[in-house]
């Protein structure tokens, strides 16, 4: 239920100048002027912000189309594996294993292929020839997770995809810190999450039509025809620069050597005293929230159809509303950061959400389900929309990629251990609704870390 799995990746050395072209009738380049954009006469253009830079929409759907592949295939997956598992007769902290394993390879994988992402030059650029080649296998493993027999099939399945998800995920994530100034970063991640959202409220609400008359395997053919569709979107409405386009004969990739791959994990940072105090604490948030925020993601279906008795179809049609509320708040969450500070608004966001958060623990019903997941969609898009612009401002234009990196290990950490961590809680209580305090407890740690924090805002907002 959270937008941890749409955000889960981003090379680790993002680079402020590669701008990219947009084929769409009608658009004109706005002209993002933190970044060197390209002139009509291909000279080049100017760096630095400037006064009356805009943000370019048609760009930022456009390369929307990628989270929309993105999250379609995490909503099915996020909603419908965990029963899967625990219908083949695993228990919950296994289960929790299972379900974590993608964001061991988000601090694996995922770094290496943002490495390789920002050295690739191929015909068609640098960023999108992973997306094309990977996410159509993306599409046939989460087809194989649906149609795997058994157990060892299944984790077989599971594990492939979440090695090939992580071959793409950062290089689409990419195309919007690249192109966008500051502060309009939190505006332009809260269009990519809208877009996100409605490849996720496609997926589930078809998906639940489809698991309930037909069963998994529809289902998932159903999320992986989206992802496809989507991806094909991308591929025609996105031209990166010709300086990233290859010639005749160029070199494809520089493989980068293990000392830098080493580097993009755990970069070096050079602060002051007072910005390394919030660096830290800002990572301490990161990791808290997601903590909290992946249990509820992972276990929520299993919550209601065990806990609530609700039927597979229904819970995963449950998850359709918290997709809408994300879809209806995604670009006003935005906007708000914008306006009264990223940190005061994932404040707002945490508080309210422990708000709900702590009376289901108790008095959670079919007929109550409904209306917290989209007050949940809508409040939590306060939190995950502002996060990324909140922490990469923190370096500034020179460290965007350095501060890319902890936000990733932080956010994949936490990520990577909640399951398992909740799934040992779930087996020693027997009851799923204990993630609810569990979720609002971590989000009480993140919230006490706020007012120590005193960097990340845009210039504009809050004072530093």
């Amino acid at each position: 239920m959270t937008n941890q799995r749409y955000e889960a990746a981003a090379p680790l050395t993002v680079p402020e100048g590669d701008p990219l072209k947009v084929s769409t009738r009608g658009a004109a380049d706005r002209g993002d002027r933190n970044v060197r954009m390209p002139s009509v006469n291909g000279r080049g253009g100017e760096t630095g912000a400037a006064a009356g830079m805009g943000l370019d929409y048609a760009r930022t759907f456009a390369i929307g189309f990628g989270m929309m592949a993105i999250c379609a295939a995490w909503a099915l997956y996020n909603a419908y594996v965990p029963i899967k598992l625990k219908d083949l007769g695993l228990g919950t902290a296994t289960v929790g294993i299972i379900m974590g394993v993608d964001n061991v390879f988000g601090l694996s994988v995922q770094p290496l292929f943002g490495i390789l992402s920002d050295s690739v030059r191929t015909r068609w650029g640098r960023r999108l020839p992973f997306a094309l080649v990977a996410a159509p296998a993306c599409a046939a493993a989460l087809v194989l997770i649906a149609v795997a027999p058994g157990v060892s099939s299944t984790v077989v399945a599971v594990v492939a995809y979440a090695v090939l998800m992580s071959t793409w995920r950062a290089p689409i994530v990419a195309l919007m810190p690249d192109v966008t100034p500051s502060p309009l970063r939190s505006r332009a991640n809260g269009i990519i999450n809208f877009m996100g959202s409605i490849g996720s409220v496609a997926a589930l609400a078809g998906g639940s039509l489809l698991y309930g008359r037909f069963g998994m395997s529809a289902a998932f053919g159903a999320g992986a025809l989206i992802m496809l569709i989507a991806i094909v979107s991308l591929g025609i409405m996105v031209r990166e620069p010709p300086e990233f386009v290859s010639g005749p004969g160029a070199r494809g990739v520089r493989l980068p050597t293990w000392a830098q791959f080493g580097s993009s994990i755990l970069p070096a940072v050079r602060f002051d005293a007072s910005t390394r105090r919030s660096f830290i604490l800002i990572l301490v948030v990161l990791f808290s929230y997601s903590v909290g925020g992946n249990a509820v993601e992972t276990y929520f279906t299993l919550y209601a159809t065990h806990d609530l008795h609700m039927k597979p179809a229904a819970a995963g049609g449950v998850l359709t509303f918290y997709a809408i509320g994300a879809i209806l708040f995604a670009i006003a969450a935005g906007s708000i950061g914008n306006r009264i500070g990223r940190r005061p608004t994932m404040s707002i966001g945490l508080v309210c959400c422990m708000a709900i958060f702590i009376p289901m623990t108790w008095m959670g019903s079919t007929f109550l389900v409904i209306p917290e997941a989209l007050a949940f969609g809508i409040l939590w898009t306060l939190v995950f929309v502002n996060a990324l612009p909140w922490i990469t401002q923190l370096g500034g234009v020179e460290s965007t990629g350095t501060m890319t990196a902890y936000y990733y290990l932080a956010t994949a950490g936490g990520a990577a251990i909640s399951p398992l961590a909740f799934g040992l809680i779930q087996q020693a209580t027997g009851e799923y609704r204990w993630m609810f305090l569990y979720a609002a407890g971590f989000f009480l740690v993140a919230l006490v870390c706020m007012p120590f924090i005193r960097h990340g805002e845009a210039p504009g907002t809050l004072p530093a």
